[in-house]
């Protein structure tokens, strides 16, 4: 099942000395979860890069892949709405360039390449870091590129049932407007509470995960779906028998 899936992926990163992991294999482990992530291609250099935008179909975004970078923002690794082989050249270059003049070249892996979605919906954020008294502790909130502005959040303790799932959702500011505010159709928020569910299993199965955020995961009327995904694992000195364990169901 998802459980043991999932551990062969981290058991693969932990076995290269690793404690990130990539977007591919992030998506891949939500995926495993039933968590909807949008279609991510590998492409290493320039023209493979050309050669995934044209198969996936104009516009596209383009990101930096690594194994070592987990904010790729900071690196100037996100081009949005590549709409020709022009864009997707000079967006390849342009992340290549500042990729090597603010980290290194050998952090460069090449990029991914992905269709750029275009859904009305909102930005959300999903996430889950351990605490030294509860362990792994869910978050859950307003997402996008303006988390940290407006930090509308709620917390909880893994694993969710529903009805948890829907008391942590309300917490939030940004709950009134997924039940439709101004005329925009409501999201579905049942979905939204089953992937809350499976979110909280991930967490709860994959003790090795340290840190995970899925931002933006984004909520429209007809879907949902995770445009990015960050997950960190414990150090290669944690002892196994010494990994956090949940410490209840609760709503902190």
């Amino acid at each position: 099942g998802a459980r043991r899936r999932g551990r062969q992926i981290i058991d693969n990163v932990r076995s290269r000395g690793r404690s990130l992991l990539n977007e591919f294999e992030s998506k891949q482990l939500l995926s495993l979860y039933g968590i909807p992530t949008v279609e991510t291609r590998i492409a290493r250099d320039e023209e493979e890069a050309v050669r995934q935008a044209r198969e996936i179909g104009f516009p596209v975004v383009l990101k930096i892949f690594s194994d070592t970078i987990s904010h790729k923002t900071d690196v100037g690794g996100v081009k949005l709405d590549l709409r020709d082989e022009n864009a997707v050249r000079n967006a390849y270059q342009s992340i290549a360039q500042s990729v090597a003049e603010k980290t290194g070249t050998e952090h460069l892996s090449g990029v991914t390449v992905q269709p750029m979605v275009r859904l009305a919906g909102y930005e959300l954020i999903l996430g889950s870091s351990v605490d030294p008294q509860f362990g792994p502790v869910l978050l859950f909130g307003s997402g996008g590129q303006l988390v940290e502005v407006y930090k509308d959040r709620a917390l909880a303790l893994p694993p969710l049932n529903t009805t948890l799932a829907q008391r942590l959702m309300e917490q939030t500011h940004i709950f009134r407007a997924l039940k439709g505010v101004r005329g925009r159709k409501p999201i579905d928020l049942l979905a939204l509470e089953s992937l809350l569910v499976r979110f909280s299993q991930l967490v709860v199965e994959q003790p090795w995960i340290s840190e995970i955020d899925i931002n933006p995961l984004l909520a429209s009327p007809e879907r949902m779906l995770a445009l990015d995904a960050r997950i960190v694992l414990h150090g290669a000195s944690t002892d196994a028998a010494h990994l956090p364990k949940p410490d209840r169901k609760s709503v902190v």
